[in-house]
């Protein structure tokens, strides 16, 4: 068959360009067709040689470049930065420039084809990453098997756009330390989406740090109040923080359901939460409204120690002796977490309770720090 592209109209012309038995050099010199559909055709075409590929990603018609966006992406597992083949290497060059392309619409092409595939060139997805527009950047941290921890970290350390923080946030299993670099951040909208992300692994001493600042946050409160598996710790450090709303919510977890009516619904506000006043519910609330001298009166009930020498213990703010009380008391660890980080104003990364709830100090250094009260008592 013989190829005369100029004797054609514009369908012909556009026909001839979707062949791929059309000659290389025809397909090239229909890359600078005056005729959109044209290019379009040429820029879909497996065939087009890559040279022509390169002159369609300056198109003037973005429709245009995200056919072809399209078209490359596809072929990104195949490409290779380094590749010693010059096909596949300007075919490379020629999606770099797709991403760095000022239409959105073509560079969240490539991120659209490419935000799952686990055998893409690892820096295009972090190019696709670090840009501007959500459309193509959340795609591809949201589901790019190929984003390291450290990927994650640098981009909420340096976000390119305001609205990367949430897109981080919403990664399906997200790991603890972009979690707390997230909740660390404080940043309203970031955090509501970390607290809604049910596959996010959070620290117990994260979800009390962010608890602790939810008092004027009601999209945090409300997505906190419906986070799984919260601790005991976490659940009663939130009452009274909460808008009515997210109370309700709240007290109808079984944790609550389980104890006394709801304060809503109940006169009695302030009844003890055990005989006496000396349980765990009741330590909990004495550590959330900072009340020392409860607090050392309820450990020294639960330890056998004189209330004024735990009061003096508590007023010197030791975590390592607060601890052990609580320890000593039989308290559980998320309630020790909790006190520790209310009563001596630790930092998550000094708290001595461990992931999964392991007491970071020994049994007997623990039990030496209780005798030492009593020595001083």
């Amino acid at each position: 068959m013989a190829f005369a592209p100029r004797r054609l109209d514009d369908m012909g012309r556009a026909r001839l360009a979707e062949r791929v038995d059309t000659p290389p050099e025809i397909l090239f010199f229909l890359a600078n067709d005056p005729a959109t559909n044209v290019r379009a055709a040429i820029a879909a075409n497996a065939a087009t040689p890559a040279l022509a590929d390169q002159v369609l990603a300056r198109d003037i018609e973005p429709g245009v470049r995200r056919v072809l966006a399209r078209k490359l992406a596809a072929l990104s597992p195949m490409l290779d930065p380094e590749a010693s083949d010059r096909n596949r290497r300007v075919h490379w060059e020629t999606l770099l420039l797709l991403v760095r392309d000022d239409a959105v619409p073509v560079r969240a092409a490539v991120a659209e084809l490419v935000a799952e595939q686990p055998d893409v060139p690892r820096a295009l997805v972090l190019r696709l990453a670090h840009d501007i527009a959500m459309t193509v950047a959340e795609p591809v941290i949201r589901g790019s098997p190929l984003l390291e921890e450290t990927d994650l970290l640098a981009l909420i350390a340096d976000p390119p756009a305001p609205e990367t923080l949430a897109a981080v946030a919403r990664r399906p299993n997200l790991s603890e330390a972009p979690s707390d670099a997230i909740a660390a951040r404080a940043d309203g909208p970031a955090v509501a989406a970390l607290l809604a992300n049910a596959t996010a692994r959070l620290r117990e001493a994260t979800l009390l740090a962010i608890a602790e600042r939810c008092a004027d946050q009601k999209a945090w409160q409300a997505a906190l109040v419906r986070r799984p598996a919260l601790s005991p710790a976490v659940l009663m450090s939130l009452q009274g923080l909460l808008a009515e709303e997210a109370l309700r919510v709240l007290l109808a977890r079984p944790y609550f359901r389980a104890r006394a009516p709801s304060p809503i619904d109940e006169e009695d506000h302030a009844a003890p939460s055990g005989p006496g006043g000396l349980d765990e519910g009741s330590f909990v609330a004495a550590a959330r409204s900072g009340a020392l001298n409860e607090c050392g009166r309820i450990l020294g009930a639960l330890c056998g120690l004189p209330a004024g020498a735990v009061i003096r213990a508590l007023e010197r703010r030791e975590a390592p002796v607060l601890v052990a009380l609580c320890w000593k008391a039989g308290l559980s660890p998320s309630t020790a977490v909790f006190a520790q980080m209310r009563l001596t104003r630790s930092q998550p990364n000094e708290l001595l309770i461990l992931p999964g709830g392991i007491w970071a100090m020994q049994p007997a250094a623990m039990q030496a720090l209780v005798g030492n009260l009593l020595s001083a008592g």
